[in-house]
């Protein structure tokens, strides 16, 4: 059994070489095709309802009147987007590639459909709650102190630390929260700790890690762990290795031996029913921390 992953300081970059983290965030941001963007909101796992519920609850001793205005940071096709919707926020997607955001917009109508009274009846358009901007992170464009909340989902390591950090602070509210959370594969179990080394998932949970931010803007992290399942069939797990940023950056090469030995694995080893959904165990981590008042002192 290979070791299991080993803890990582806490305020460690995940990915410490901006090269690699450019090349692989192209793998999603610029290389990405309509079709590889539907798959990868068709397998991707959901965000558990209890920590979509606290994000929007941390925002409660800061929000504007109305609904929290949420910035969902490398909002990809809008998983975490669309959940937030689904729950009265109002939301700027920033994502800078146009199949991911296609994807997004048409999903948003699926699951948030509004009537569109200048066209015709039974038409309907994406929610007026949702703002899409094809830009980066680092650069929103959005107005000065104009979000409650700034969030990250299984996004934040595709950001440059530094700037990142200057354009939350920017665009948050005084007091506001931001918050990176993710959607780990569960090594605490042994098969699925398999699973990730053939499937290369390289984004696996440290114990110990948080994200690296100034302790002069924001206050100290606060952690959350929930542990949940989902069902999955052997085919959405080989659909699932392919959305991945090792799978999509990788040769044909690469890409052959590793499907010999996820099908190795999943037919042969643990010896899994074609069709039949098997519990997948998942570990979302939400770290949430409050931007501080300018001057205030830093305990």
């Amino acid at each position: 059994m290979p070791s299991r992953p080993k803890p990582r300081p806490a305020q460690q970059a995940l990915i410490s070489d901006p090269e690699r983290r450019r090349r692989l965030g192209a793998s999603f941001a610029d290389d990405t095709s309509l079709e590889e963007a539907r798959r990868y909101d068709a397998v991707r796992p959901r965000y558990p309802d209890e920590m979509v519920d606290q994000l929007l609850r941390a925002a409660g001793s800061c929000a504007s009147v109305g609904p929290p205005v949420v910035a969902d940071l490398g909002a990809g096709t809008g998983i975490l987007t669309r959940a937030l919707l689904a729950r009265g926020a109002s939301v700027h997607a920033v994502e800078p590639s146009a199949a991911m955001t296609e994807v997004m917009c048409a999903r948003s109508v699926e699951q948030n459909p509004e009537p569109n009274p200048e066209q015709s009846p039974g038409q309907t358009r994406p929610p007026h709650r949702l703002k899409v901007h094809r830009t980066t992170a680092e650069a929103t464009g959005l107005e000065q102190e104009s979000c409650d909340v700034v969030v990250a989902a299984q996004a934040w390591h595709w950001f440059d630390d530094a700037l990142v950090q200057d354009e939350v602070r920017r665009i948050l509210r005084p007091q506001g929260v931001l918050g990176v959370v993710a959607n780990y594969l569960d090594t605490s179990v042994p098969w699925v700790h398999r699973l990730t080394r053939i499937m290369r998932a390289g984004d696996v949970y440290r114990p110990g890690w948080t994200p690296p931010v100034d302790p002069a803007r924001f206050t100290a992290w606060d952690t959350t762990q929930t542990r949940w399942e989902r069902k999955i069939t052997p085919e959405q797990i080989r659909e699932l290795s392919t959305t991945l940023s090792s799978w999509l950056s990788a040769e044909e090469p690469a890409r052959a031996r590793r499907r010999a030995n996820l099908d190795w694995y999943l037919d042969e080893h643990l010896e899994l029913t074609p069709g039949e959904p098997v519990a997948l165990p998942y570990l979302t981590v939400l770290h949430t921390s409050v931007s501080r008042v300018p001057g205030a002192p830093v305990s």
